[in-house]
Protein backbone atom coordinates (compact mmCIF):
# COMPACT_ATOMS: atom_id res chain seq x y z
CA UNK A 1 0.00 0.00 0.00
CA UNK A 2 0.89 3.66 -0.58
CA UNK A 3 0.75 6.62 1.66
CA UNK A 4 -1.13 9.70 -0.10
CA UNK A 5 0.55 13.44 1.00
CA UNK A 6 -0.33 15.45 4.12
CA UNK A 7 -3.45 16.64 4.34
CA UNK A 8 -5.03 20.30 5.00
CA UNK A 9 -8.27 19.35 6.73
CA UNK A 10 -9.72 16.05 8.66
CA UNK A 11 -10.94 13.86 5.83
CA UNK A 12 -13.64 11.39 5.62
CA UNK A 13 -13.44 7.41 6.32
CA UNK A 14 -14.17 5.38 3.30
CA UNK A 15 -17.36 3.46 4.10
CA UNK A 16 -18.36 -0.04 2.90
CA UNK A 17 -21.95 -0.27 1.82
CA UNK A 18 -24.71 -2.20 0.97
CA UNK A 19 -27.09 -2.62 -1.98
CA UNK A 20 -30.96 -2.28 -0.23
CA UNK A 21 -32.74 -1.71 -3.27
CA UNK A 22 -32.89 -0.20 -6.86
CA UNK A 23 -35.26 1.37 -9.05
CA UNK A 24 -34.95 2.15 -12.29
CA UNK A 25 -36.24 5.93 -12.49
CA UNK A 26 -36.03 6.22 -16.34
CA UNK A 27 -34.57 4.02 -18.87
CA UNK A 28 -31.60 5.16 -18.89
CA UNK A 29 -31.38 6.29 -14.82
CA UNK A 30 -30.79 3.77 -11.84
CA UNK A 31 -31.36 4.94 -8.70
CA UNK A 32 -29.60 2.66 -6.22
CA UNK A 33 -29.99 2.87 -2.28
CA UNK A 34 -27.04 2.09 -0.26
CA UNK A 35 -27.23 1.68 3.65
CA UNK A 36 -25.07 -0.34 6.38
CA UNK A 37 -23.37 0.05 9.77
CA UNK A 38 -20.87 2.80 8.21
CA UNK A 39 -23.46 4.81 7.18
CA UNK A 40 -23.70 6.22 10.73
CA UNK A 41 -22.57 9.30 11.06
CA UNK A 42 -22.10 10.46 7.73
CA UNK A 43 -23.06 13.99 8.02
CA UNK A 44 -21.23 14.31 11.61
CA UNK A 45 -17.91 16.12 10.48
CA UNK A 46 -18.24 16.52 6.52
CA UNK A 47 -20.97 18.01 4.09
CA UNK A 48 -21.13 18.86 0.29
CA UNK A 49 -22.95 17.51 -2.38
CA UNK A 50 -20.61 15.00 -3.91
CA UNK A 51 -19.02 11.66 -2.82
CA UNK A 52 -16.76 9.10 -4.40
CA UNK A 53 -17.75 5.88 -5.50
CA UNK A 54 -15.48 2.80 -5.82
CA UNK A 55 -16.32 0.30 -7.59
CA UNK A 56 -15.33 -3.29 -6.94
CA UNK A 57 -12.81 -4.92 -9.31
CA UNK A 58 -14.55 -8.08 -11.35
CA UNK A 59 -14.03 -10.92 -9.12
CA UNK A 60 -14.16 -9.36 -5.71
CA UNK A 61 -17.18 -9.47 -3.64
CA UNK A 62 -16.42 -6.04 -1.98
CA UNK A 63 -14.39 -2.82 -2.76
CA UNK A 64 -10.52 -2.79 -1.55
CA UNK A 65 -11.32 0.72 0.34
CA UNK A 66 -8.54 3.28 1.08
CA UNK A 67 -7.85 3.23 4.89
CA UNK A 68 -7.46 6.78 7.05
CA UNK A 69 -4.89 6.74 9.50
CA UNK A 70 -6.29 8.47 12.52
CA UNK A 71 -3.00 9.64 13.77
CA UNK A 72 -1.29 10.88 10.68
CA UNK A 73 -5.13 11.71 9.14
CA UNK A 74 -3.68 10.39 6.18
CA UNK A 75 -5.09 7.71 3.48
CA UNK A 76 -3.16 4.47 3.04
CA UNK A 77 -4.78 3.10 -0.09
CA UNK A 78 -4.66 -0.63 -1.84
CA UNK A 79 -1.73 -1.56 -4.40
CA UNK A 80 -3.02 -0.80 -7.93
CA UNK A 81 -3.94 -4.73 -8.44
CA UNK A 82 -6.50 -4.43 -5.82
CA UNK A 83 -7.45 -0.96 -5.97
CA UNK A 84 -11.41 -0.14 -7.36
CA UNK A 85 -12.31 2.17 -9.83
CA UNK A 86 -13.22 5.30 -8.01
CA UNK A 87 -15.87 7.81 -9.83
CA UNK A 88 -17.57 11.03 -8.19
CA UNK A 89 -21.35 11.15 -7.78
CA UNK A 90 -24.09 12.91 -6.52
CA UNK A 91 -25.94 12.45 -3.06
CA UNK A 92 -29.18 12.78 -4.30
CA UNK A 93 -30.82 12.06 -1.11
CA UNK A 94 -29.69 11.28 2.71
CA UNK A 95 -32.17 10.00 5.00
CA UNK A 96 -30.18 9.60 8.79
CA UNK A 97 -33.16 8.20 10.31
CA UNK A 98 -33.83 5.37 7.79
CA UNK A 99 -29.35 4.82 7.50
CA UNK A 100 -29.83 4.99 3.34
CA UNK A 101 -28.23 7.29 0.84
CA UNK A 102 -29.72 7.43 -3.10
CA UNK A 103 -27.29 7.75 -5.77
CA UNK A 104 -28.45 8.38 -9.54
CA UNK A 105 -26.70 6.18 -12.38
CA UNK A 106 -26.60 7.13 -15.85
CA UNK A 107 -26.61 3.80 -17.72
CA UNK A 108 -24.31 4.76 -20.48
CA UNK A 109 -24.85 3.33 -23.94
CA UNK A 110 -20.70 2.76 -23.64
CA UNK A 111 -21.32 0.50 -20.48
CA UNK A 112 -18.68 2.32 -18.17
CA UNK A 113 -17.02 0.33 -14.90
CA UNK A 114 -19.35 2.19 -12.72
CA UNK A 115 -22.63 2.15 -15.20
CA UNK A 116 -22.03 -1.48 -15.88
CA UNK A 117 -22.02 -1.99 -12.48
CA UNK A 118 -24.96 -0.21 -11.53
CA UNK A 119 -26.51 -2.29 -14.41
CA UNK A 120 -26.07 -5.00 -12.75
CA UNK A 121 -26.42 -4.48 -8.95
CA UNK A 122 -29.10 -6.23 -6.75
CA UNK A 123 -29.59 -5.88 -3.26
CA UNK A 124 -26.92 -7.51 -1.21
CA UNK A 125 -23.65 -6.36 -3.61
CA UNK A 126 -21.14 -3.97 -2.06
CA UNK A 127 -20.21 -0.36 -3.20
CA UNK A 128 -17.69 1.71 -1.34
CA UNK A 129 -18.12 5.29 -0.82
CA UNK A 130 -15.96 8.57 0.37
CA UNK A 131 -17.30 12.08 1.51
CA UNK A 132 -19.22 14.07 1.23
CA UNK A 133 -17.30 16.84 -0.40
CA UNK A 134 -17.56 19.28 -3.04
CA UNK A 135 -19.31 22.68 -3.71
CA UNK A 136 -22.98 23.32 -4.44
CA UNK A 137 -24.53 26.47 -6.17
CA UNK A 138 -24.80 29.59 -4.00
CA UNK A 139 -27.34 31.35 -2.68
CA UNK A 140 -29.19 33.87 -4.81
CA UNK A 141 -32.01 36.17 -6.16
CA UNK A 142 -32.45 34.36 -9.26
CA UNK A 143 -31.20 30.54 -10.14
CA UNK A 144 -29.84 29.61 -13.43
CA UNK A 145 -29.54 26.15 -13.34
CA UNK A 146 -28.12 24.01 -16.82
CA UNK A 147 -27.06 20.65 -17.25
CA UNK A 148 -27.31 17.77 -19.23
CA UNK A 149 -28.81 13.94 -17.78
CA UNK A 150 -25.19 13.36 -15.91
CA UNK A 151 -26.03 16.43 -13.89
CA UNK A 152 -30.01 15.78 -13.19
CA UNK A 153 -29.58 14.28 -10.39
CA UNK A 154 -27.30 17.33 -8.90
CA UNK A 155 -29.77 19.75 -10.27
CA UNK A 156 -32.76 17.72 -9.04
CA UNK A 157 -31.18 18.00 -5.54
CA UNK A 158 -30.47 21.51 -5.20
CA UNK A 159 -33.94 22.51 -6.81
CA UNK A 160 -35.40 20.53 -3.70
CA UNK A 161 -33.17 22.02 -1.17
CA UNK A 162 -34.48 26.04 -2.72
CA UNK A 163 -37.09 28.07 -0.23
CA UNK A 164 -40.23 28.01 -2.44
CA UNK A 165 -39.57 31.84 -2.73
CA UNK A 166 -36.94 30.89 -5.22
CA UNK A 167 -37.38 31.95 -8.82
CA UNK A 168 -35.41 31.38 -12.39
CA UNK A 169 -34.98 28.91 -14.80
CA UNK A 170 -33.85 25.73 -15.15
CA UNK A 171 -32.85 24.15 -18.85
CA UNK A 172 -31.96 20.04 -18.46
CA UNK A 173 -31.26 18.13 -21.86
CA UNK A 174 -32.00 14.66 -22.11
CA UNK A 175 -32.47 11.94 -24.75
CA UNK A 176 -35.82 12.25 -25.34
CA UNK A 177 -39.57 12.39 -23.29
CA UNK A 178 -38.96 9.40 -21.77
CA UNK A 179 -36.04 10.50 -20.00
CA UNK A 180 -37.86 13.36 -18.20
CA UNK A 181 -38.45 12.65 -14.10
CA UNK A 182 -41.08 14.63 -12.50
CA UNK A 183 -39.31 16.80 -10.28
CA UNK A 184 -41.16 19.09 -7.20
CA UNK A 185 -39.98 23.17 -8.14
CA UNK A 186 -40.45 26.53 -6.61
CA UNK A 187 -44.14 28.11 -8.71
CA UNK A 188 -41.76 30.69 -9.78
CA UNK A 189 -38.60 28.53 -10.81
CA UNK A 190 -39.40 27.28 -14.66
CA UNK A 191 -38.10 24.27 -15.72
CA UNK A 192 -37.34 23.31 -19.52
CA UNK A 193 -36.67 19.47 -20.99
CA UNK A 194 -34.31 20.00 -23.84
CA UNK A 195 -34.89 16.78 -26.09
CA UNK A 196 -31.14 15.48 -28.09
CA UNK A 197 -33.66 13.44 -30.68
CA UNK A 198 -30.93 11.43 -31.93
CA UNK A 199 -28.01 13.75 -31.67
CA UNK A 200 -25.53 12.04 -29.32
CA UNK A 201 -24.53 13.14 -25.93
CA UNK A 202 -22.18 16.09 -25.58
CA UNK A 203 -22.56 17.14 -29.45
CA UNK A 204 -26.06 18.85 -29.21
CA UNK A 205 -25.81 22.98 -28.51
CA UNK A 206 -29.24 22.91 -27.47
CA UNK A 207 -28.19 23.97 -23.98
CA UNK A 208 -25.58 27.06 -25.20
CA UNK A 209 -28.83 28.09 -27.19
CA UNK A 210 -31.40 28.04 -24.64
CA UNK A 211 -29.13 29.87 -22.20
CA UNK A 212 -28.15 32.06 -25.12
CA UNK A 213 -31.53 33.22 -25.72
CA UNK A 214 -33.02 33.29 -21.96
CA UNK A 215 -33.57 37.03 -20.40
CA UNK A 216 -31.44 36.95 -17.67
CA UNK A 217 -32.11 39.93 -15.02
CA UNK A 218 -28.52 40.36 -14.69
CA UNK A 219 -29.15 43.23 -12.14
CA UNK A 220 -30.25 40.82 -9.42
CA UNK A 221 -28.15 38.59 -7.44
CA UNK A 222 -28.03 35.87 -10.35
CA UNK A 223 -26.57 32.16 -9.04
CA UNK A 224 -25.47 30.29 -11.97
CA UNK A 225 -24.77 26.69 -11.45
CA UNK A 226 -23.91 24.62 -14.65
CA UNK A 227 -22.63 21.28 -15.25
CA UNK A 228 -22.16 18.66 -18.53
CA UNK A 229 -20.28 17.30 -20.95
CA UNK A 230 -16.61 19.63 -20.65
CA UNK A 231 -17.06 22.22 -23.86
CA UNK A 232 -20.70 22.59 -23.29
CA UNK A 233 -19.85 23.57 -20.05
CA UNK A 234 -16.90 26.10 -21.03
CA UNK A 235 -19.10 28.00 -23.67
CA UNK A 236 -21.97 28.33 -21.64
CA UNK A 237 -19.43 30.03 -18.69
CA UNK A 238 -18.06 32.41 -21.54
CA UNK A 239 -21.38 33.45 -22.58
CA UNK A 240 -22.56 33.97 -18.87
CA UNK A 241 -19.10 35.94 -17.87
CA UNK A 242 -18.21 38.49 -20.83
CA UNK A 243 -21.16 38.70 -22.37
CA UNK A 244 -23.98 38.90 -20.05
CA UNK A 245 -21.25 39.96 -17.39
CA UNK A 246 -21.94 38.49 -14.60
CA UNK A 247 -19.72 37.70 -11.48
CA UNK A 248 -17.41 34.98 -11.97
CA UNK A 249 -18.28 34.08 -8.66
CA UNK A 250 -21.61 33.60 -9.54
CA UNK A 251 -20.99 31.24 -11.59
CA UNK A 252 -20.19 27.91 -10.63
CA UNK A 253 -19.64 25.86 -13.49
CA UNK A 254 -17.85 22.31 -14.04
CA UNK A 255 -17.40 19.75 -16.44
CA UNK A 256 -18.74 16.20 -15.22
CA UNK A 257 -17.29 14.42 -18.14
CA UNK A 258 -15.26 15.41 -21.94
CA UNK A 259 -15.81 13.58 -25.03
CA UNK A 260 -13.14 10.53 -25.62
CA UNK A 261 -11.92 10.81 -21.93
CA UNK A 262 -12.46 8.69 -18.77
CA UNK A 263 -13.15 10.38 -15.71
CA UNK A 264 -9.58 10.19 -13.51
CA UNK A 265 -7.56 11.10 -16.90
CA UNK A 266 -10.28 14.55 -17.58
CA UNK A 267 -9.60 14.74 -14.11
CA UNK A 268 -5.68 14.60 -13.59
CA UNK A 269 -5.58 17.06 -17.00
CA UNK A 270 -8.19 19.51 -16.61
CA UNK A 271 -9.58 18.80 -13.10
CA UNK A 272 -13.43 19.16 -14.83
CA UNK A 273 -12.85 22.50 -16.21
CA UNK A 274 -12.87 24.11 -12.68
CA UNK A 275 -11.45 27.66 -12.51
CA UNK A 276 -11.60 27.97 -8.60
Amino acid sequence: MTTAGRPRHKRPPARDLQVLRTVDLTPSMRRITLGGEELNGFLDEHNGPNVKVFVPQLGQERPVLPVLDPETNRYIWPSQRERPTMRTYTVRRYDEQRGELDIDFVLHEHRGVASSWAREAKPGDRLGIMGPGGKTCRPGDWYLLVGDQTALPAISAIVEKLPVTARGQVFVEVADEAEEQHIECPPDLQWTWLHRNGTPAGQSRQLISAVQSLEIPVETGVSAWVAGESGIVRGIRRHLRNERGLDPKSVLAIGYWKNGMAEPEYHDKHNHDRDY
